[in-house]
């Protein structure tokens, strides 16, 4: 369980992309004014707030996981959870029309991808560093 539990986190973020996508599409698709649609359906601000915030808590816990992984001396397989990663890039580029300003801006599935690549890029500098030095 704790050797694919990284790969659930990333999978977990999907969710609460997809949900916090149809939520925001379904807010801004039907309604004349956001304020109308609100007072109509209040359950969508709330999934829609509920799922931004997940998204964010989710990644949190995936960094925190992986610092765990290294502070244990434990394999991460990181071109896998790289290539999950992508895939959420793939569908906000979808999302946004291909347009990647907005997207960095707006979305917050962006912020913890661009997050989450960080910590990716500094694990394998550390390793690339201890295999260098070990030879």
């Amino acid at each position: 369980m704790e050797k694919k539990l990284d790969t659930y986190l990333i999978c977990l973020i999907y969710i609460f992309e997809f949900i916090y996508t149809i939520s925001s599409l379904y807010l801004n698709g039907h309604a004349i004014s956001i304020s109308e649609m609100i007072k109509k359906m209040p359950i969508f601000d709330n999934v829609f707030q509920i799922a931004y915030c997940m998204i964010f808590i989710v990644g949190i816990l995936y960094v925190l996981f992986l610092l765990y992984k290294i502070g244990q001396h434990k394999i991460i397989d990181l071109k896998k959870n790289t290539g999950l990663l992508f895939g959420i890039i793939f569908m906000d580029l979808a999302l946004y029309r291909c347009f990647i300003i907005p997207m960095l801006i707006i979305s917050p599935a962006m912020k913890v991808v661009c997050i989450c690549f960080l910590v990716h890029l500094l694990i394998y500098i550390k390793n690339r560093k201890i295999y260098i030095l070990g030879r």
